[in-house]
């Protein structure tokens, strides 16, 4: 006898057939449940995000105002240190303009030399106190650090490579060279 796919269909436990009709609504909410739970987690990762691209961009502005700060701040100290250094040669340049007016008024070369002497005195002693010191070069042996060699004289006085004249004296600040001597060396015949 044959059974139609009905008859077959109606031979299924009732258990089964509310299990297969609930399998599919089952399956359903799993996939609401997962969908929700993605979304959350989504919702958070979008917010964290968020967080930290404001965070970034605060810390961007903090960053730009430090070296606008920094910038202002440097321009500062070099005026300061360029008040600081005017403030130190006006008295310098006052005593060079009293020894001129003393010269002129006594038409006297000594006292414009003395006045000279005098001035020149108190600019060292100014440039030493900022750190300024010469450098020894006469009699010296030539070092390419602090010397410029600008002529070699043939000469039997003095050993190879010894000073034999300044032509311009060298400066450091602080230790660090600054202009070096312009000197003249010996060199053997």
């Amino acid at each position: 006898m044959k059974h139609s796919k009905d008859e077959e269909a109606r031979k299924v436990p009732i258990d089964q057939e509310q299990a297969a009709e609930e399998t599919p609504e089952a399956e359903q909410e799993t996939v609401n449940a997962d969908m929700e739970a993605l979304q959350a987690e989504l919702n958070k990762l979008q917010a964290g995000l968020e967080e930290t691209h404001n965070r970034y961009l605060r810390t961007l502005a903090d960053f730009d105002n430090f070296r606008k700060r920094q910038r202002d701040e440097t321009a500062r100290a070099c005026d300061y240190a360029r008040e600081s250094l005017i403030s130190n040669l006006l008295p310098i340049l006052d005593n060079f303009e009293r020894s001129i007016r003393a010269a002129e008024d006594k038409h006297n070369y000594e006292a414009l030399v003395e006045g000279v002497e005098l001035t020149l005195r108190q600019l060292r002693d100014m440039l030493t106190k900022e750190g300024v010191e010469p450098i020894e070069a006469v009699g010296q042996e030539f070092n390419p650090e602090v010397h410029e060699a600008l002529m070699r004289v043939s000469t039997d006085e003095y050993p190879e490579n010894t000073i034999i004249d300044e032509l311009e004296k060298g400066y450091t600040l602080n230790g660090k060279v600054i202009r070096p001597a312009r000197v003249r060396v010996a060199m053997p015949d």
